[in-house]
């Protein structure tokens, strides 16, 4: 029987990102008998370096960019620690109108803040990431261990019961810099033409605006995550558009799990994490200039809509953290044995090198 893992963590909570690559998988293993510490509450590298031999197996860091973060990395391992970075995003793709953009140092920031989580990943155990496309990216960049686990939704969520509501709801989640997904696709000009189509037809946002105001369309700027669950499971229909760019290629598929729990159909871009995934979960996938016609069948073929949507919620449920628990458990065992390998090696390089000094080699100099 494999021993239980002693694992610490930091991440910043309150973010989709923490929520999916450390919280839900994290709460799951400690449910499955491993010990989960968050030496620093407030997601900083402090607690997890202040000790000169520290109780954990590996130490999983989310998100974790700073100068002052690749500084801990390089500590961590050198107590013997191993460092498991997690990162879902590309940095390289950060919108030029974003405040994150700004605070980076504008261009030669942003390279600079991709050339030192580079230096991160090189320097960890092994990099984790939802993405197949920032896996390579990283890996051509001299990363070694990259491995990909896809985001896994709360073990209660597909089971959770849907909101009753009239007429055919249409939903959109995005943050801000999905606004340029909606903008270069004409998602906002595409709804309100269906709002005066279709009656019937309601329409949520959810974080970025449609840049259109109606009354059958409701806006809602920022939601806690269990509002946003509570808002998806009233959802008819959920949209994923994507832009091509190397933003939306480095993104999960989190946000189509998250339609299909909540008992909608979903419609999305052929784009990255989308690519694979169709009828068989739940959805359709959208040509850029079919998103008008795709919606609206949609909306006029309940019959159609419920067989999705059934098969989503098939598909949501096989896309829960028991299932996924058990590849992180692999991987994060991978990185403590790659650990361990290191010390076994440094220990005997250590030992030959005193076996070959000779007595007088240690006397001070006359």
């Amino acid at each position: 029987m494999l021993r239980s893992l002693r694992i610490a963590t930091t991440f910043k909570e309150g973010t989709a990102n923490a929520r999916y690559r450390a919280e839900i998988p994290l709460r799951e293993l400690a449910r499955r008998g491993h010990s989960v510490v968050r030496p620093s509450a407030d997601g900083s590298f402090a607690g997890l370096v202040q000790r000169e031999r520290p109780p954990w197996d590996v130490a999983l860091v989310q998100q974790a960019t700073g100068d002052d973060d690749l500084a801990a990395v390089r500590r961590l391992r050198e107590l013997g620690v191993a460092v498991v970075w997690d990162s879902d995003d590309d940095v390289r793709g950060i919108p030029r109108n974003s405040p994150a953009y700004h605070r980076a140092g504008g261009r030669r920031g942003v390279r600079r803040l991709f050339e030192r989580t580079v230096e991160i990943a090189r320097t960890a155990h092994l990099m984790t990431t939802p993405s197949a496309h920032l896996a390579e990216l990283y890996r051509a960049e001299g990363a070694r261990h990259v491995a990909v686990i896809e985001n896994y939704l709360p073990n209660d969520a597909p089971g959770r019961p849907r909101t009753r509501h009239a007429g055919v709801v249409v939903g959109v989640v995005g943050a801000l810099e999905h606004e340029r997904d909606l903008e270069q696709l004409r998602i906002g000009a595409v709804l309100k033409e269906l709002l005066a189509r279709q009656p019937d037809v309601r329409v949520v946002a959810i974080g970025c605006g449609l840049g259109f105001d109606d009354p059958r369309c409701a806006w809602h700027r920022v939601v806690p995550p269990e509002r946003l669950e509570q808002l998806t499971r009233g959802f008819d229909i959920g949209l994923a558009p994507l832009a091509d760019g190397t933003l939306a290629r480095s993104r999960s598929n989190v946000k189509l799990k998250e339609y299909a729990a909540g008992g909608a159909a979903w419609l999305a871009s052929p784009i990255g994490p989308y690519v694979a995934l169709g009828e068989e979960q739940g959805g359709q996938l959208v040509a850029d200039g079919d998103w008008l016609a795709a919606i609206e069948r949609l909306v006029v073929d309940p019959r159609r809509r419920v067989e999705l949507a059934t098969r989503a919620r098939g598909w949501a449920a096989r896309q829960t953290i028991s299932s996924g628990a058990r590849v992180w458990e692999r991987e994060l065992r991978a990185a403590i044995e790659r650990a361990r390998d290191e010390r076994r090696v440094d220990t005997r390089v250590s030992r030959a090198g005193r076996r070959r000094s000779p007595r007088h080699a240690l006397q001070p100099p006359i």
